[in-house]
């Protein structure tokens, strides 16, 4: 039984697909990196998986890439060494917004992969206590933190972009709260208004400058149609 919704037929009922040995395939896409553009208005995944390679200076036989549709894309590398080098360049962007580029692993999640990882300084933080427990505790409400660095007051914290990045978090040191900035390093286009990495301030559903741009476009279509009445 089908529906025709739109210009596709589509199933009433959801698919299962029945248990398969995939093994072979898992270990095929051991030396595999895959990412998903945070901004289709300004990426392009095709140029992307064109650029990249370029810009990590390697050829077409040490790594390909391919565009699997939905914003996400894939590389395969023939070299183990070459994953660990490229991986050791993060946080990645592409045409000034960033990107997420993560090692494969088998995972069926709808907005996988989402993780970037930034170094971040912690601004505001009492020199004395400049320790890892507590730049960690900061730290683990941005995302996971993987490094501590206790001499500049940074945490190299994972989080997920899709997410709302944050930029202020109130701290509580003995007596007195403190307003911690986050400065992250390496970050490329995000929104003035919600702080997403999706869109930029003009194109933000909660900005009044779209809402003033949607105004000022239904007040000239309305003047066209009186024109044309």
């Amino acid at each position: 039984m089908s529906q025709i919704r739109g210009n596709s037929v589509k199933p009433l009922r959801t698919i299962r697909i029945p248990w398969f040995d995939n093994s072979d395939i898992i270990r095929s896409l051991n030396k595999t990196l895959i990412g998903r553009i945070t901004n289709p208005d300004t990426q392009n995944v095709g140029s992307l998986v064109s650029m990249m390679p370029k810009i990590w200076k390697l050829d077409d036989d040490r790594v390909t890439g391919n565009d699997l549709g939905l914003g996400k894309f894939r590389f395969d590398f023939k070299r183990e060494e070459d994953i660990l080098e490229v991986l050791k360049t993060e946080p990645f962007s592409f045409n000034q917004w960033m990107v997420s580029i993560v090692r494969w692993e088998p995972g069926v999640h709808k907005n996988h992969p989402s993780d970037i990882t930034f170094w971040v300084t912690l601004v505001g933080v009492p020199t004395h206590l400049w320790e890892d427990r507590v730049l960690r505790r900061i730290g683990d409400e941005l995302g996971t933190v993987r490094e501590v660095d206790e001499v500049n007051a940074r945490v190299k914290v994972t989080v997920d972009g899709t997410k709302p990045l944050c930029f202020e978090i109130p701290v509580l040191f003995e007596t007195e709260e403190v307003d911690v900035k986050v400065e992250y390093e390496k970050l490329f286009g995000y929104c003035a208004t919600c702080f997403r990495l999706s869109h930029d301030k003009e194109s933000c559903p909660e900005s009044d400058l779209r809402k003033d741009v949607e105004e000022e476009r239904d007040l000239k279509m309305h003047a066209t149609i009186c024109m044309v009445d």
